[in-house]
């Protein structure tokens, strides 16, 4: 919006920032209609998330089972112990960041 401000053309726009054209017009769309509010994120297409992905965080904060002989969870440990897949269990550890075979992570 800032560069439009500038009086940069939507081709200009979308060179500079590296995104395509129909982008660029988008958001400009979006920022007339409803000002910065419009700018925000809008809900993505696809099936809504099944497993909230703070739980995964907080069951990864607590020490593994003695019994398994482990300090710490791996993906598929932890997927195994939660009944969900590990993909999942590593699409959360990337959203906030957690790094448990790190110490202090």
């Amino acid at each position: 919006m800032l560069l439009a401000a500038e009086g940069m053309t939507n081709v200009e726009i979308a060179h500079r920032v590296g995104v395509s054209l129909p982008t660029v017009t988008e958001w400009r769309t979006r920022y007339r209609a409803r000002g910065i509010p419009g700018l925000a994120d809008e809900a993505r297409s696809g099936r809504p998330r099944q497993v909230d992905h703070r739980k995964i965080v907080a069951a990864t904060l607590r020490p593994p089972p003695k019994k398994l002989g482990v300090t710490h969870w791996s993906s598929r440990l932890l997927a195994k112990h939660l009944k969900i897949g590990d993909a999942t269990v590593a699409r959360a550890w990337r959203e906030y960041g957690v790094q448990p075979w790190r110490e202090r992570t």
